[in-house]
């Protein structure tokens, strides 16, 4: 046909990490925005879920809300787990995956315990500290400074309790590279080349999995390419769900 009738064009959902909100999404959303729908579901303030599966199954109901399907989801870091748990029960409604500075393996004892440490320190602190210690880690080493802190700013009220439930429920997700290998839909893995939280050339090594998966790398970004290089961040989603 000469047209794409609209119920051709496929949605976008956008899938936000930990320590941050659906706005981090805000500077490549627009654009994304220009050749279909694109979703950004908010789970930065909810408290009653302490695992990843109970994430998946709000974002089941946020699709089910909106009846879009199926979907290519791209999550960004945490939202990557949830991504894959939802992958995991529900693959036929999912065209493409695109793990965005995320990973399919499970925390290591020592990261437990370290996530458990930062569990006891926001109980007693708060979250300014957190969020002070956390955000810088997650840009690049060469990230102006002055826009790290407005990053902060924007975090500072983050519910403790959310990022408490939020952390519980990374420290306890399965190893999933199992969903990577058997996948009946493409896998894009986007890897910021100095990221500080997901080792780039580590990560990288899940493309050996499948031959469904590729990897694509963001030079001069750390753990928040979407913020770091929106334009290039832009760029590979859109190639991606254009091929799908």
């Amino acid at each position: 046909p000469f047209f794409m009738p609209m119920n051709d064009k496929k949605t976008v959902v956008l899938l936000h990490g930990h320590g941050v909100d659906a706005s981090i999404w805000d500077d490549i959303y627009d654009d994304l925005g220009l050749d279909g729908p694109v979703l950004k579901p908010d789970f930065a303030r909810l408290t009653s879920h302490t695992t990843i599966e109970a994430y998946a199954e709000e974002l089941d109901a946020c699709l089910r809300a909106e009846q879009t399907e199926p979907v290519v989801l791209v999550g960004h870091s945490m939202g990557g787990y949830i991504a894959l748990a939802f992958a995991e029960k529900y693959p036929k409604r999912v065209l493409g995956l695109i793990l965005y500075h995320s990973t399919a393996t499970a925390d290591t004892e020592e990261r437990r315990e370290q996530r458990q440490k930062t569990i006891d320190e926001l109980n007693a602190e708060g979250t300014a500290p957190f969020i002070r210690k956390q955000l810088p880690k997650m840009v690049a080493t060469t990230y102006p400074p002055e826009k790290t802190q407005t990053l902060v700013a924007r975090y500072l009220n983050l519910p403790n309790d959310a990022l408490i439930s939020g952390l519980r429920a990374i420290a306890g997700r399965p190893e999933r590279t199992n969903v990577l290998q058997t996948a009946g839909f493409p896998i894009l893995l986007v890897l910021g080349l100095d990221d500080q939280l997901i080792p780039h050339d580590k990560t990288a090594q899940l493309a050996d999995l499948s031959d469904n998966i590729s990897v694509a790398t963001i030079e001069n970004a750390g753990h928040l390419s979407m913020v770091e290089q929106p334009q290039k961040s832009v760029q590979i989603i859109r190639e991606f769900v254009r091929e799908r």
